[in-house]
């Protein structure tokens, strides 16, 4: 078969037919007569072909017969990737436009293809060129098509989870996810994240974040074992979403098993105290029954942020206060360690540990502005001058330090200078004199170490006293 297509392509070679037909496979048709050795047809296809963009192709399919003329050729198109979008566009599949020879036992067929707009992962498509003369004798070839996701401008961005797990009840289990393709943000983070636990299979799940690329949780109790679902969801910076789902298996416990739980957690303000709270922690028997006749023994350590001091660390409720000062939104990661068995504070026990991760993301503070009702006054020689300032109400109920200075004009002793409501007696001039006093604010006291973060200033002027 291969030695008679090779001589069909010599004689014919004013199609060129061997420098095309190297990247597809022909077979001939029942049409075709005399066995083998009496092939009357030749075909060729352009060799298997990868892209990265969206521009369109042109595949050149080209055939010829011993036996007559070339009265039909078409292509078929078939997509070998499943959930793959269809190509684009395809055109002159029905070969209505065709290049043929004088004798017209030559011919050409040029199949227009263009990628799809929108793949969410790499796609293959077949071709299929196929050709029949006017004796019935058919022959067809293929090639393939490979479209990778990249090459579509406006595509969803793809989701990429870690392999399916298997953790026993108890157990802390961590979920990975990563985006690709879409369009990524130029600056900062290129996708942002969402984990939705999209089967429990009646279980209660505590992701320890959602809206990050890794996430944990505590594996629950059950009774038998149980696949569990989490999706994640990756958003690119067109707001175009790609998902994956990563599965975990929980098998039950053979042993009692501390599931630590905690519901703390959340977004706060700088300077808050906040409470850890592991009460909800159980313990399991063997036989997945609540065990409250023993002890759970904890610790709460933290594990990422600026360091703080945890009190009552080594109870199911703890907690402590953060600081105050921060630049930005800043992530607060807390461990809540369980066992049957007391922990030491450097979390060594006798018997298993489990943990849970707690995050709280802490946002700085309001920008303070100061305001004064009285930013200018006029007042006699000798007279009593009042001095008022206050924040503005997006400062909430933090605490405001105030300081007052004079900036301009004779020194005068200022009484509650450490207040928003400060004052001082008007010197005696003998000409009308101005005053300038500054105000100034911030949330810690204010010293050379701890300079204000606002100030406004305050004109007294200081009428001269009668001759």
């Amino acid at each position: 078969m291969v030695q008679q297509i090779k001589t069909a392509l010599v004689v014919f070679s004013s199609l060129a037919l061997l420098a095309c037909g190297g990247g597809g496979s022909s077979s001939s048709g029942s049409g075709n007569t005399g066995g083998p050795s009496a092939a009357p047809m030749a075909i060729g296809v352009p060799e298997a072909l990868t892209v990265v963009t969206g521009a369109p192709l042109n595949f050149t399919g080209q055939a010829s017969s011993t036996a007559g003329v070339i009265t039909n050729m078409y292509w078929q198109v078939e997509n070998l990737t499943l959930s793959a979008n269809p190509l684009a566009s395809v055109s002159n599949a029905d070969c209505k436009t065709m290049q043929k020879s004088s004798a017209g036992t030559e011919a050409s067929c040029v199949l227009q293809v263009a990628p799809p707009a929108l793949l969410t992962a790499d796609a293959t498509y077949k071709l299929t060129l196929n050709a029949v003369d006017v004796k019935g004798n058919t022959i067809k070839a293929s090639t393939t098509l490979l479209v990778k996701q990249e090459a579509s401008t406006t595509a969803n961005p793809v989701a990429k989870v870690g392999s399916s797990l298997t953790a026993s009840t108890g157990d802390k289990v961590t979920l990975t996810c990563s985006g690709s393709g879409g369009t990524p943000a130029a600056t900062g983070e290129p996708y942002s994240y969402q984990w939705v636990v999209s089967d429990a299979v009646g279980t209660t799940i505590n992701l320890a974040t959602t809206d990050t690329a890794t996430t944990t949780f505590t594996a629950p109790i059950v009774a038998v074992a149980s696949a569990l679902k989490f999706q994640c969801r990756v958003t690119d910076d067109k707001q175009k979403v790609g998902t994956a789902t990563q599965t975990v298996t929980v098998t039950p416990v053979v042993k009692p098993t501390v599931v630590p739980i905690s519901y703390s957690g959340g977004v706060v303000s700088a300077g808050a105290t906040i409470t850890l709270d592991g009460s909800k922690s159980v313990k399991y028997d063997a036989n997945g029954k609540v065990d409250t006749s023993t002890p759970i023994f904890y610790l709460w350590k933290q594990k990422s942020g600026p360091a703080v001091e945890i009190f009552n660390s080594a109870s199911s409720v703890a907690s402590t206060a953060l600081p105050k000062f921060i630049n930005s939104r800043t992530a607060f990661v807390f461990t809540l360690n369980a066992s049957n068995s007391s922990i030491s504070p450097g979390g060594f026990s006798l018997d298993p540990i489990t943990q849970m991760d707690v995050v709280f993301y802490v946002d700085p503070l309001p920008p303070i502005s100061l305001v004064s009702y009285t930013p200018t006054q006029v007042v006699a020689s000798g007279g009593v001058v009042t001095l008022k300032v206050d924040a503005p109400s997006n400062t909430g109920s933090n605490i405001v330090y105030y300081s007052w200075s004079q900036v301009a004009g004779p020194t005068v002793f200022i009484a509650g200078g450490t207040t928003g409501n400060a004052g001082f007696v008007a010197p005696t001039v003998s000409s009308d004199t101005v005053l300038i006093f500054r105000a100034s604010g911030s949330y810690q006291p204010i010293t050379v170490a701890n300079p204000a973060t606002a100030s406004i200033d305050v004109i007294v002027l200081v009428q001269a006293a009668p001759k």
